[in-house]
């Protein structure tokens, strides 16, 4: 039997004594932990408590013949431990792949492995799932003939927490698909078109990666948006377009990096990877090694490389990528104009210690005048509109001074915001090359690949986590509903028999307290509508309708799945499927309304580069 452990989470142990008194009727068991002798574990229980489940026997082991099975739905006991102890020992046979039915389950190696070779790419293509050990080629090789077979279109989900590998796991399922049948293009009427295609979908990793992805406590490529690749197949099964969407861009990274983060690649490939005549045109320093530290937005985790990564190599990849997908090199240009301009509005220095004084930028700011440059905006109007704010009442127009914090606010929001539209113009681009520029052209089948955030639980954990959790949990609700609730509904339907009904956790409760009719997103939109709304008052709403004074909640309401701190406020703990999260409601308003006032838009509207508004 399996036993907890505070150093190993769980140990087997074999009995060595059991005593049933059937008059007193209780039970006695003593255990020896295999391996340490010395080490016995007792349980003790009556039959009543049994029988209520109030205690509960010891999960049991496996045989040793399924020692490292390769599918977990073959485990005699199917408990937390036995799937633990069996991801573990084929771990340490150097197998990172396990199947649990439909699913595979991925443990990242944290190194290189020689699992994904054009030969293990090929040797996977035409065979059934099964023929050989798991791998995400195998899911790639099923979704493929699931389309073909039953003419359906496929989608694999990629999830998981935060550094579990699921950006990689995307990249070679998206290889798979562009490499493993390419007997299909020699039927095709325009063979080369199609591996032009295939290439582009492969290039849209470096790309996406750059702009998209940062290092994070956890993982040095984290990917900080979502993304939905949807690749699309002609009658012969040859593929012939893709199209991606995208979900969740961390915006607030750009403006804000917690200790030993970064901001995205891109920024940091540009510093290190411009040449000379480039840093000069967009008033960059000229030591690559540490231009990053000359930015506020670049330097505020302290944290400028990343261990046996070169940035100007990678940059040198990422503008070769762009030019697979059809950027040219004249708007390559105006893209490292934009992302210069970002990092000098960062800079921009503003003065002015209450609203009385109002907040001002200097004259001679160097930083402002580089952005207002590259953007090719009216420095005037934009200076002006970054420390004032303009209040358009039915009969007149009242221009306000604005105090230093509010006009930061202002500057960073104009900065996402830019970077928010740079990004969505890049998933243009790259839909324009992927569909030959017909995104709504009909195509006869697709598979989709999903890779979104991992589950996320940090020391201090904002709005940005609290949507990417909520995330996760209808991604959770989803694998509930394939792996328990459809397939045991089919068991029902059969009537099978030896069969008794698995229990699982349902994170329904948990969402509505979310997504609800009163749930905590009504609450934090409720907030955002009023003129005087504050975080807060925020906190103080959901308290109210979630946490007040009376009876405990029952199990199964939303109400339970949500905690108010016993001190400090403006806190909330949210009772996710794979983790108690506490979240900090300090800048939620803020962040949800990532509003840029109007009089800033026009100025950007009014501007001659190509690529803005």
């Amino acid at each position: 039997a399996f036993f907890v452990d505070d150093a190993e989470a769980w140990v087997q142990a074999t009995q060595t004594s059991k005593t049933v008194d059937a008059e007193a009727r209780t039970v006695q068991m003593t255990f020896e932990r295999d391996g340490h002798a010395e080490t016995e574990y007792k349980f003790e229980a009556t039959f009543e408590e049994l029988n209520a489940k109030t205690k509960v026997l010891p999960p049991l082991c496996n045989p040793p013949q399924l020692e490292g099975i390769d599918d977990l739905t073959s485990l005699s006991y199917l408990n937390e431990p036995a799937v633990l102890h069996n991801l573990q020992a084929r771990y340490a046979m150097h197998n990172i792949y396990t199947y649990s039915g439909i699913v595979l389950v991925a443990l990242n190696p944290f190194a290189r492995v020689p699992l994904y070779s054009q030969d293990t790419l090929e040797a996977y293509a035409g065979r059934m799932r099964g023929e050989l050990e798991p791998h995400l080629f195998a899911i790639s090789e099923d979704a493929f003939q699931g389309m073909v077979r039953d003419r359906r279109n496929q989608t694999i989900i990629v999830s998981g927490e935060s550094g579990a590998g699921k950006t990689m796991s995307a990249k070679y399922i998206m290889r798979y698909f562009a490499s493993a049948h390419d007997d299909t293009k020699a039927q095709d009427a325009a063979p080369d078109a199609i591996s032009r295609v295939e290439e582009q979908i492969l290039a849209t990793n470096p790309v996406l990666e750059s702009f998209g992805n940062a290092k994070t406590t956890r993982n040095d490529n984290s990917s900080r948006f979502g993304k939905f690749l949807e690749i699309r197949f002609n009658e012969r099964h040859a593929i012939e377009a893709a199209y991606i969407r995208t979900y969740l861009l961390e915006r607030s990274r750009l403006v804000y990096q917690p200790a030993s983060e970064r901001n995205y690649h891109v920024f940091y490939q540009l510093l290190a990877g411009a040449d000379k005549d480039m840093r000069t045109r967009l008033g960059l320093p000229a030591d690559a090694a540490t231009a990053w530290d000359s930015f506020n937005y670049t330097r505020q985790g302290g944290s400028g490389q990343i261990a046996n990564v070169d940035d100007a190599k990678e940059f040198e990849h990422t503008s070769n990528a762009l030019g697979v997908i059809g950027v040219t090199t004249e708007q390559q240009g105006h893209i490292h104009a934009l992302l210069a301009a970002l990092l000098h509005i960062g800079n921009i220095d503003i003065t002015g210690a209450s609203e009385r004084v109002g907040a001002a930028i200097a004259t001679d700011d160097t930083a402002c005048a580089r952005a207002v440059e590259l953007l090719q905006i009216d420095s005037t109007l934009f200076c002006k509109w970054l420390t004032k704010r303009q209040i358009v009442t039915r009969s007149e127009k009242i221009v306000s001074n604005m105090t230093r914090a509010q006009a930061l606010v202002v500057r960073d929001s104009v900065a996402k915001f830019l970077y928010a539209h740079l990004f969505d113009w890049i998933v243009r681009a790259i839909n324009q090359a992927l569909t030959c520029g017909d995104s709504s052209a009909p195509t006869a089948s697709f598979i989709g690949v999903l890779d979104i955030y991992g589950f996320e639980h940090f020391e201090h954990n904002s709005f940005e986590q609290f949507c990417i959790n909520y995330a996760n949990e209808k991604l959770q609700q989803n694998f509930n509903r394939h792996v328990f609730k459809l397939e045991q509904e089919e068991y029902q339907r059969e009537q099978l028999e030896n069969w008794t009904f698995v229990d699982f956790q349902d994170n329904q409760p948990c969402i509505d307290l979310i997504e609800g009719k009163l749930g905590i997103l009504a609450l934090l939109d409720e907030e955002c509508r009023l003129q005087q709304g504050t975080d807060a008052n925020f906190a103080e709403k959901m308290y109210k309708q979630f946490a007040a004074p009376g009876p405990k909640p029952k199990p199964d309401a939303p109400a339970a799945f949500f905690q108010k701190p016993r001190f400090g406020a403006c806190e909330f703990t949210v009772r996710h499927y794979a983790h108690d999260v506490a979240y900090e409601a300090e800048g939620f308003i803020e962040k949800n309304k990532d509003t840029v006032p109007e009089e800033i838009q026009n100025v950007l509207k009014a501007s001659q580069g190509s690529l803005l508004p």
